[in-house]
């Protein structure tokens, strides 16, 4: 007898990406799934959407929330599921018909398993992350994956967890973070596997909308942005004494992306409170890895405290 799947599809006002989604969610080749529809509050016509799918399929389930956020219609997802695997699509986004069965395969002798994807933009699929063959990861080696930028990383939804691991260790999303949220969900997991599998191919579709993503922060977006560094924070502290070089690596990057929030935390006029309680957390991170800067990392790290509008400044005549 095949393992169900739960399938927990946050939405959020997607009602252009929605039907195709879940049309592909209801076609996969692997039929054991129920499908967790979190909605968080949508305001279009996204809760239609759902209505059609319930009434044809009842492996749809539909769950409404008033809107909290994306973690926290991922975690009501997990509270309702029934599966004994279970997986992550964002609403916008859409599998191929193979996705499921695949991942499923790779949970065989593994604790988690991970599909390539394809970036797709309203051109076609731009980029494609994907191994022409199975590879395996034991726990050490996950964790350094998912650090790093590439296939694996810390995305929730090109991973299958087994629920019974998440529920016996009260994983799940950390909903005081907007950022962040999934790296800490994904180490605390991998953590407590032994063997982690990257299957063949990319089969999980991530639509690139290129009007929602903008290369300035402003005010509202940095607010939540800056939340990336307690959840960096919290890695750090979750990791044991051994992975020395992934500490450092992330202290690194508390520095050097932090010297960064720090300045347009000024820029914008932040709370001094709020300024304050994250430069303490960049200067921790500073003063571990202080001497493994370049002489220009430090320079532009103590630009950012020190002269925050020459900083900006400089920083847009570069663009």
């Amino acid at each position: 007898m095949n393992k169900l799947v739960s399938i927990v599809i946050p939405i959020y006002n997607v009602e252009d990406f929605l039907e195709s989604c879940l049309n592909s969610v209801k076609n996969q080749s692997y039929k054991d799934i129920e499908v967790l529809l979190v909605d968080d509050g949508s305001k279009d016509n996204s809760k239609k959407i759902c209505d059609e799918f319930i009434e044809i399929d009842d492996r749809f389930k539909y769950v409404y929330q008033k809107n909290s956020g994306v973690s926290s219609a991922r975690n009501n997802g997990m509270r309702n599921a029934r599966g004994e695997y279970i997986t992550f699509v964002d609403g916008d986004d859409y599998l191929d018909k193979d996705h499921i069965e695949k991942m499923v395969n790779g949970l065989s002798q593994s604790e988690l398993a991970i599909s390539g994807r394809k970036n797709v933009t309203q051109n076609g699929i731009e980029t494609e992350f994907k191994y022409d063959k199975d590879i395996t990861f034991d726990s050490k080696e996950l964790i350094d994956q998912i650090l790093k930028t590439g296939i694996v990383y810390s995305f929730p939804w090109n991973k299958i967890y087994k629920l019974k691991i998440l529920h016996d260790n009260g994983i799940q999303f950390d909903e005081s973070l907007d950022y962040g949220e999934d790296l800490v969900f994904n180490i605390q997991y991998a953590l407590l596997t032994r063997k982690s599998t990257l299957i063949t191919g990319s089969t999980y579709n991530y639509v690139y909308r290129e009007n929602s993503v903008s290369n300035q922060l402003d005010a509202a977006t940095l607010r939540k942005r800056i939340t990336d560094l307690s959840a960096i924070k919290k890695v750090i502290d979750i990791l044991p004494d051994d992975y020395d070089i992934e500490k450092n690596f992330l202290h690194k990057r508390i520095a050097v992306e932090g010297s960064k929030y720090i300045r347009l935390m000024c820029i914008y006029d932040f709370s001094v409170n709020n300024i304050e309680a994250n430069k303490k957390i960049v200067v921790n991170a500073y003063r571990v890895i202080k001497k493994t800067l370049s002489n220009r990392e430090r320079l532009i790290f103590f630009g950012n405290f020190k002269f925050p509008k020459a900083m900006e400044f400089l920083s847009k005549l570069k663009k």
